[in-house]
């Protein structure tokens, strides 16, 4: 790309606070041969927060949404907020990978806002496919390895060996410091550098120790011939590994994760739990979907002598609309 072109731009990218959303953020600058004037990271039941410190923007050409997913709570201020965006000249561009509902590509498309959805690949990958290639050079192989190994890795597919390496070097709790400093070295070219595998093997000394300490948080359920376990979120143990874990060891068909105060993330190998999400006010993929159910206080106040409440009441929350838990849905991509 031109040098012209790097002095006067000004863009600013939303993301996830995963590797997928970091991995797409950097490789987004790497291919436009500029640094964004600032990264916000964020989750996608909290994107209405986001939303709120972008409407008085101004002095910039482009915002660019990475990695994050709709849902039916923040889509009419998505769309409100994207349309202030462009009556203001700045262009909006989204890259997901998620399901979007075809209400809401029409919303943020009539908005004003280009929109890049493949749920064939990651976030990642969808930068790669679809994002503006404005750097003079790129380096082919860098970007393949990086998108081969995030997409492995976020995807659970795992069949690329950095998969595992590259979804335990950010997790969602990292400081923003460490964000940071893994999407510039991500955004100069470098697919993986030394930091990036002292963290990892600090977590996999951590993460043995979560998985012993499993049976003290799970409730098990079963309903209509679904089996369903619930477990409080463990601090050293991703997700996806232990709901993993939790599925061979338990034989369940869905998992579904929760935080003390509801964030809730949903996993089965055969199931759509995305459905379930969407009407407790989430969204997500078809296999891996997240929302934020209210604990009441009584709950709160029971899991203080009780270590199983929360656990219970979510078990409870997800029985009540175990209808919605139905087949897979295939994939599709829109833009």
């Amino acid at each position: 790309m031109s040098s012209a072109w790097c002095s006067v731009v000004k863009y600013l990218v939303v993301t996830h606070t995963d590797i997928d959303g970091v991995a797409a953020a950097a490789l987004y600058s790497y291919l436009v041969g500029a640094k964004p004037v600032k990264v916000l990271y964020t989750e996608p039941y909290l994107l209405d927060r986001a939303l709120r410190k972008l409407r008085s923007i101004t002095g910039l050409h482009r915002i660019v949404f990475t990695d994050l997913g709709l849902n039916n709570n923040v889509v009419e201020a998505v769309a409100e907020t994207v349309a202030l965006l462009t009556s203001k000249g700045i262009s909006v561009e989204w890259y997901d990978h998620h399901i979007w509902n075809d209400d809401w590509i029409a919303k943020l498309k009539k908005s004003g806002s280009r929109i890049y959805i493949d749920r064939t690949t990651c976030a990642t990958g969808v930068v790669a496919l679809y994002a503006p290639k404005e750097r003079e050079e790129v380096n082919q192989e860098f970007i393949e390895e990086l998108v081969r190994g995030v997409c492995s890795g976020d995807l659970f597919r795992f069949d690329h060996w950095k998969g595992p390496w590259y979804i335990r070097v950010v997790r969602r709790h990292d400081e923003s410091s460490w964000r940071n400093f893994v999407f510039e070295k991500l955004s100069s070219g470098t697919a993986w550098c030394r930091e990036f595998a002292e963290r990892v093997v600090e977590r996999f000394e951590k993460e043995l120790a979560g998985y012993r300490s499993v049976d003290e948080y799970i409730s098990i359920r079963e309903a209509d011939g679904l089996k369903l376990a619930v477990v409080l979120q463990h601090d050293t143990v991703e997700n996806s590994f232990l709901a993993s874990y939790i599925m061979a060891r338990y034989g369940v068909d869905v998992v579904a994760i929760t935080s003390l105060d509801g964030k809730i993330s949903l996993r089965s190998k055969k199931y759509n739990v995305r459905e379930l999400a969407v009407a407790l006010g989430g969204g997500g993929h078809a296999r891996a979907s997240g929302a934020k159910v209210h604990i009441p206080l009584s709950t709160r106040l029971k899991q203080v002598i009780n270590k199983r409440a929360v656990v219970e009441y979510i078990a409870k929350v997800i029985l009540d609309k175990a209808d919605l838990i139905t087949e897979v849905e295939r994939t599709t991509r829109s833009h």
